[in-house]
């Protein structure tokens, strides 16, 4: 009868401490697979903002620092990232030419293209300048999902600008 009352107060702490390992290693693969996700969209994200910029032959005056609005080297197609902040429950988006770069699942928390071109010194860093002046965009760039956020950042230089 002893072993038995043993056995029945020894269970629950073993279940309990086994949970307890399960709960932590579920929380730590949601964790690394929210990060997985965003890692991917945003790398696939910036890559498709660099090709491009790359490939642009105008940046449009209409550009500001949460849209860039380019006309393409074929001379036939333009281009337009355009960043919504979040509000309320809606989150951020970033779309190209009106379609989202991102599921729903994941926010733009923050967007903001900045344009930059040579100064007269060839030494001097780039200057900041008017859009349709520019011959290189900084993009930042700032993506969340659920408790877990990633921040992407690049000088992009077009060949034809």
């Amino acid at each position: 009868m002893v072993e038995v009352l043993v056995v029945v107060a020894i269970v629950p702490l073993v279940l309990s401490a086994a949970f307890g390992a399960v709960s932590v290693a579920l929380r730590a693969y949601k964790l690394a697979e929210a990060r997985s996700v965003l890692s991917s969209g945003g790398m696939v994200a910036m890559a498709m903002v660099t090709q491009d910029l790359q490939a642009a032959s105008h940046i449009y005056d209409d550009s500001s620092p949460t849209r860039l609005h380019g006309r393409l080297q074929d001379g036939l197609t333009d281009v337009v990232y355009e960043f919504t902040p979040p509000s309320g429950s809606e989150p951020g988006r970033l779309t190209r030419n009106g379609s989202p770069l991102f599921e729903p699942d994941i926010s733009v928390t923050a967007c903001e293209f900045g344009y930059f071109a040579p100064g007269t010194d060839v030494d001097a860093p780039l200057q900041q300048v008017a859009p349709e002046l520019a011959s290189s965009v900084k993009v930042r760039l700032t993506i969340t999902s659920g408790p877990t956020s990633m921040t992407y950042e690049s000088l992009i230089s077009s060949r034809n600008l």
